[in-house]
């Protein structure tokens, strides 16, 4: 463990640090736990930092950059008490946060509401595993796991007709699903994915999505899927890429993890060709593509939030879709932004307390309602 701690250590003060790696070093920096320097003096903080750092790196001096000296520090303490290297502890609470302190804010979790072609509306929160419903040659099928299944059966369809269901999560609601063919969707909070109960009798396999999805496309050569969103449609053959296109945002983001993905925006004015580990942005017609570490991008399928350098209004409507808040904000935060790994499975008041470490913003909270305040 130490040597795994000092390595990464090394990696980041050589600027050689994957964007995850140095998110979870700040992270944890702005998380330490000031009870870890309780009972040692000055002097045993100095020295702790000496004998690590020429650990870490030797035949060197030591290096001016604050952020990084606090890295050292911290991170040698840690290993001369020769306790493990977490990057996700505990979080200290923070007297001055503006909270009344009732009922915590839990995080979202596994909910939606299946609408049928009939019209019937299920909610899968409430609904019982097993079967669901059955209509034109499928089986709907609620799994242990949450996860919604559609399974062809031995009886054809019996109009022939195409029908289409939809499934919409909550804000605070999240959902899997496998599609007909196959295909593994996993639906952010906030989206609606509408989809073709069967995909037997078309030449293509199309869905339309509002809002943000991660797409394990299953190959079918000679019937491309493609997703339709408010600006793009996305056409595949075969592949892994995530796809967030909220109302509430600016631009349409398409990220490739694998495969290949022809993206054309619906006026036509732009068309480009994704490889792994690009992201095109459509915003006013204009498609620009990009090398990311895609990770970023699919870290809320994962359990995660990480904040790359992120602004703090883009962060925050993350968190009011998942936590199912309202957002107001106060002062100017238009270059206050954020870096950090969290997870998506604790309360709202954890996260926002680790945000406040950073002394660039005040939280209040009342209910539901949270206002962003600048310092």
């Amino acid at each position: 463990m130490e040597k795994d701690a000092r390595e990464l250590l090394l990696k980041y003060h050589q600027g050689q640090a994957t964007a995850e790696e140095k998110a979870r070093l700040e992270n944890w920096l702005h998380n330490y736990n000031a009870e870890m320097e309780h009972g040692l003096s000055d002097e045993q903080l100095e020295l702790a930092h000496e004998q690590n750092w020429a650990a870490v790196k030797p035949n060197t001096s030591k290096p001016s950059i604050p952020l990084w000296k606090k890295l050292s520090v911290a991170a040698s303490i840690l290993l001369c008490l020769g306790l493990a290297f977490y990057f996700y502890p505990a979080v200290r609470p923070i007297p001055q946060a503006q909270s009344a302190k009732t009922n915590p804010i839990a995080p979202g979790g596994n909910k939606a509401f299946l609408t049928l072609s009939n019209g019937q509306k299920i909610s899968l929160t409430d609904a019982t595993n097993g079967k669901l419903a059955e209509q034109s040659g499928i089986q709907i099928t609620k799994t242990a796991t949450g996860m919604l299944v559609y399974q062809l059966t031995d009886q054809p369809n019996p109009s022939g007709k195409t029908s289409y269901n939809t499934i919409e999560t909550p804000k605070g609601g999240q959902y899997q699903l496998i599609l007909p063919d196959g295909s593994k969707v996993w639906l952010n909070a906030a989206s609606t994915l509408t989809f073709p109960t069967s995909f037997a009798s078309l030449k293509t396999r199309k869905v339309e999505l509002i809002g943000e999805a991660y797409f394990e496309i299953a190959k079918n050569k000679t019937s491309p899927f493609i997703v339709k969103s408010a600006k793009q449609e996305v056409k595949v053959l075969g592949t892994h890429f995530n796809i967030n296109s909220y109302a509430d945002e600016q631009s349409t983001t398409t990220t490739l993890l694998e495969g290949s993905v022809n993206i054309v925006s619906l006026n036509k004015a732009e068309n480009v060709i994704l490889k792994p580990g690009q992201q095109s942005t459509l915003n006013n017609n204009k498609i620009n593509v990009t090398e990311i570490n895609t990770e970023e991008a699919i870290a809320w399928k994962n359990g995660l939030f990480i904040f790359n350098d992120e602004n703090i209004k883009s962060i925050m409507k993350k968190i009011a879709r998942w936590y199912n808040v309202e957002i107001t904000f106060k002062g100017n935060l238009d270059h206050v932004s954020f870096v950090g790994n969290y997870a998506r499975n604790k309360d709202l008041e954890s996260l926002l307390e680790n945000i406040e470490l950073t002394e660039k913003v005040q939280f209040k909270i009342e209910g539901r309602r949270i206002e962003v305040i600048a310092k």
